[in-house]
Formats: C-alpha cells, sequence, structure tokens
C-alpha cells in the first residue's frame, strides 16, 4: 500500500513598519517571520490575516505571495518530513491588540529588525531572502 506523503502546511507574513521588518524568536532561539499552520478548509491569506491578528494584534492586508519553501525540522514533532512554508508580503493597515507573548509553541518575543540588521541576526537564510524580495517589491 503506497502511503501519501503528507506535511503541514505554515503561512508566514512579512509586515514592514517603516524601514523595519516585524519578527518572531521560535522556541529554537531563532528570528522567523511571525504565521502559522492553515486550520482545517482555510484558505492561505485568511490564515496569515488571522495568524498576525492573533501573533502581532495587526490588521494586515494581504499583497503577494513571494515565497514557498520546505522546511524540515530535526526532533519536530510533525515537521521532521517537512514543513511548506508559504510566505506572504502584507500590509500593516492597524494595531488593534497586543502581542501573543505566550503562544502555541510556547513563550514569544517579538522585535523589528532594519534590512541592515538582519545579516547578523539568528535566521533561517530563505526567510531573509524573503524580506529582501517584499522589500524590493514594495
Amino acid at each position: 500500500m503506497n502511503e501519501s506523503y503528507r506535511i503541514p502546511v505554515s503561512v508566514k507574513g512579512v509586515v514592514f513598519e517603516g524601514d523595519s521588518v516585524w519578527l518572531r524568536k521560535n522556541e529554537r532561539n531563532e528570528w522567523e517571520l511571525p504565521g502559522g499552520k492553515i486550520d482545517s478548509e482555510e484558505l492561505p491569506e485568511a490564515a496569515v490575516v488571522r495568524e498576525l491578528k492573533e501573533e502581532l494584534g495587526f490588521n494586515v492586508e494581504v499583497v503577494d505571495i513571494i515565497q514557498s519553501h520546505l522546511l524540515k525540522i530535526p526532533n519536530s514533532l510533525d515537521e521532521a518530513k517537512g514543513v511548506l512554508i508559504l510566505t506572504f508580503s502584507c500590509k500593516l493597515l492597524s494595531k488593534s491588540g497586543g502581542f501573543e507573548l505566550q503562544g502555541e509553541a510556547g513563550t514569544a518575543e517579538f522585535r523589528k529588525f532594519t534590512l541592515k540588521e538582519l545579516g547578523s541576526i539568528n535566521s533561517q537564510q530563505f526567510y531573509k531572502e524573503a524580506i529582501v524580495k517584499a522589500h524590493s517589491d514594495d
């Protein structure tokens, strides 16, 4: 019997405020784009809007999809075979809430970084590339 290949899908949003982009520190001590997994029957664009509202307290509008990436996370319960990450550029419309400091993956920290600062932070290269692409498309 052939077992189908199934992996989780996560959406991430690139949100600039001025010349800085918002990032979230994850449980692996890496800076990543805010976002999360798609709920059942949810469209990716709706998921990224929901996730940025939950995590950052930001109301955003999706501008465009800018990247897809398959990331394998060793020792992960559901992402060891990979997680498909869809990254969207988003326009900040308003701030309506606070940061989600205690999320599904544990304690979170949020911070803005300039493009210049990106080179020196602990972050996956594909996130940095997505941020640069979103900035150049802006």
